[in-house]
């Protein structure tokens, strides 16, 4: 055997292990993506360093004709987009065209100036601001994700909602509202069109060729990816052709496009190390509290490794997902056109194929809740009928707590056990995982319930159950019209219900009595106000006001 042979065949029985393995992982993740024939699929990549490990796609792109996914097929990442407009305001501060720490409504045409405070540039792009999440309010406007949804149309929306959630910086709370007030910031800014300032100063410098910001519903996009839900078995399109505003969402882009975004903020080919890095530190709240969000970059851990990158659904029928493992320098990004709200669990069973789980110190785990007992006494002042008027993303609720056998037990209005209260201390108590919080020296009893950790607690106050009479329901008629949205409602009695009739007249939804001059139609509380005099004179639907006319 000469040494030159001998060399070869050591160099292949070195690369044969490594050969072996790479196959196995790309036999493991066919069998994790496998569709079936004219069914909606997937574009999926892993990037190590600078290099694409593995890229692939699976399933169709398009069902009416059969059109295959390939590496050209472009998907609507959803809300992976706001990680671009984070990176166009970074620049914009980079150049010394605005400060971070600026308040909001300097550059935002007819912002309120909030009771509550002023939210920061800042705290819009890390999710603090409290301003409300516009999406329940198109259904308020007489609008649907189906009518033609432009950034002018929904910012008018958002101007008009004059209260906070909460005093900006206390809480996180993930809106979309922040990142379309952001793409205004930086049209303001910059002078120019939002796609335009994206495509000159990340698109193209990044040759993201096949990255698209879709601006106009008439746009033909070539190699589009049209979405699905599925539904027992079979797939409907979902496609939001008129959602076209800005700053949340709306961008198509491809697995290669991805990694030149992952490679363009890993190597700052664009910006510099600092601001890359800004963007890549949590946030505080107001009391030092550090949060799982950057500026557009949600933080997470999996398999004993810290991570960030951002999720991406949406209605019209496609899900992403890229995250980083900086520690060990690889990414990971999927993306899909058929809804899936369960997607992470084969999500990280890619993940699983390349990153296995390290040992942890579970040293500093938090302290278990210890559980106390009180007297019968104490316990009974808790009891009561309590509701939580709901917020952008929960319905109503309502319950009624009472003592039974010395535990108080919280159960629906028609009887259905909810949880058991178990006490922590005097007024804390612990449910299902979750932190009660009363507070008894209100004018009326309420508590907190801590749903989410950093995010505001929904409160629940102390009510009495109401049912009006045929005479007060009709007093209730009438036309109602916010001025500022030019969007009218009406109220009527009809067939021994009270009727809200929307969308100029074409559909209505019975309303529902809660307690005295409060009702409720799906997802919202309806709350009548009275003069002086004891007049209905308006309504107020999640802070916004329609006065009687």
């Amino acid at each position: 055997m000469t040494k030159k042979l001998f060399d070869i065949l050591l160099i292949l029985s070195l690369l044969i292990p490594n050969l072996a393995t790479s196959q196995s992982i790309v036999s493991s993740v066919d069998s994790l993506y496998k569709v079936n024939n004219n069914q909606p699929g997937f574009s999926i990549a892993v990037f190590k360093g600078n290099e694409i490990l593995l890229e692939k796609q699976y399933g169709t792109a398009n069902l009416d004709y059969g059109i295959p996914i390939t590496n050209e097929t472009v998907f609507d990442i959803g809300s992976i987009a706001k990680q671009f407009t984070a990176a166009a305001i970074l620049l914009l501060e980079n150049e010394g065209k605005l400060s971070l720490k600026e308040p909001a409504y300097k550059y935002i045409d007819k912002l309120p100036r909030y009771k509550k405070g002023d939210p920061t540039i800042e705290q819009l792009l890390n999710q603090t601001s409290g301003i409300p999440e516009v999406d329940p309010y198109f259904y308020l406007a007489d609008l649907s994700f189906n009518d033609l949804l432009t950034q002018s149309r929904v910012s008018n929306i958002i101007v008009n909602l004059k209260e906070l959630n909460f005093k900006p910086g206390d809480y996180f709370e993930y809106t979309n509202t922040n990142y379309i007030l952001l793409a205004n910031i930086i049209e303001k800014v910059s002078e120019k069109p939002f796609v335009e300032y994206l495509q000159e100063h990340i698109f193209s410098p990044l040759k993201m060729e096949s990255t698209i910001k879709k601006n106009n519903t008439y746009n033909i996009i070539k190699n589009r990816a049209i979405g699905y839900i599925e539904d027992e078995g079979a797939y409907y399109k979902m496609h939001l052709h008129s959602a076209i505003y800005n700053g949340d969402g709306q961008i198509m882009t491809t697995s290669k496009d991805m990694f030149n975004w992952h490679q363009g903020i890993r190597n700052s080919t664009i910006g510099t190390p600092e601001l890359w890095k800004k963007m890549h530190t949590k946030a505080k709240l107001n009391d030092g509290t550090i949060i799982d969000f950057g500026l557009g970059v949600e933080f997470e851990t999996h398999n004993g490794y810290s991570a960030m990158g951002f999720d991406g659904m949406i209605m019209g029928g496609f899900v992403s997902k890229y995250l980083y493992f900086p520690e060990l320098d690889i990414a990971f990004f999927t993306t899909q056109n058929t809804f899936e709200e369960d997607f992470e669990e084969r999500f990280f069973q890619l993940v699983d194929l390349y990153i296995t789980n390290k040992e942890q110190d579970n040293t500093n785990q938090k302290l278990e809740n210890v559980i106390i007992e009180l007297p019968k006494d104490e316990l009974k002042k808790y009891e009561g009928s309590y509701i939580f008027l709901g917020n952008e993303y929960e319905d109503i609720r309502t319950g009624t707590i009472k003592l039974k056998e010395n535990i108080l037990v919280l159960k629906t209005r028609d009887g259905e056990e909810i949880g058991k209260l178990e006490p922590l201390g005097s007024q804390k108590f612990l449910m299902g995982g979750n932190i009660i919080e009363f507070d008894t020296q209100a004018n009326k009893k309420q508590y907190k319930f801590y749903a989410n950790e950093n995010e505001k607690p929904w409160l629940f106050k102390e009510f009495e159950p109401y049912g009006h009479t045929e005479l007060e329901l009709k007093e209730l008629e009438g036309i109602y019209l916010n001025k500022s949205l030019q969007v009218a409602k009406e109220v009527k009695f009809e067939d021994g219900k009270l009727q809200l009739h929307y969308g100029r007249g074409a559909y209505s939804v019975e309303m529902k009595t809660l307690s005295k001059d409060l009702f409720n139609i799906p997802n919202y509380p309806i709350q009548f106000k009275r003069n002086k005099n004891g007049e209905i004179i308006s309504i107020k639907i999640m802070g916004l006001e329609f006065e009687k006319i």
